[in-house]
């Protein structure tokens, strides 16, 4: 006879994450601050490239120099290092073209949710301004109905019963 293992028939543990499936997951929960923070690192990202853009034209115009000699293996590492440099200098000039790109899309994306939120105070202020106006339509209408109602009675005194 085979042993078998009783202890697989059992309960299963506690899951792991059970007090943590209580809400719901907000996964951008301060939309502002993440964008002001992604901001100044592209900000960040943009002096960088600016200082390794600046040392790679240094390193091309040494190149340059070097191309100018008489030394054929020292011209020749010299092609090879402008080439290098022109090379780098190029994707960091791509590399600051998208950093421009998500630059434009933050603000385009804060401008935005600005006017958004302009929006919603703007929706707020005329449905309350639609709420006042019904409220002013309806009393209106009250009085106009009442007046009719006061103006249909007869304005006899004394002959209607005492009241009791």
């Amino acid at each position: 006879m085979n042993p078998v293992d009783l202890s697989l028939f059992g309960l299963w543990p506690t899951p792991a994450l059970r007090g943590a499936l209580n809400g719901l997951e907000i996964k951008s929960a301060d939309l502002a601050r993440l964008n002001t923070q992604f901001a100044a690192l592209l900000n960040d990202l943009t002096q960088e490239m600016r200082a390794q853009f600046e040392q790679f034209r240094l390193l091309r115009e040494g190149a340059e120099a070097l191309m100018r000699g008489d030394d054929d293996a020292a011209a020749k590492l010299a092609r090879a290092d402008l080439k290098a440099a022109s090379d780098a200098m190029s994707v960091i000039v791509r590399t600051l073209e998208k950093v421009d790109v998500l630059q434009r899309q933050l603000m385009r994306d804060r401008d935005a949710e600005e006017e958004r939120a302009e929006g919603d105070q703007e929706t707020l202020e005329h449905a309350q301004a639609r709420l006042l106006a019904l409220v002013d339509q309806q009393a209106e209408a009250k009085a106009q109905m009442l007046l009719a109602e006061w103006k249909r009675t007869p304005l006899t005194v004394g002959c209607d019963p005492p009241p009791s």
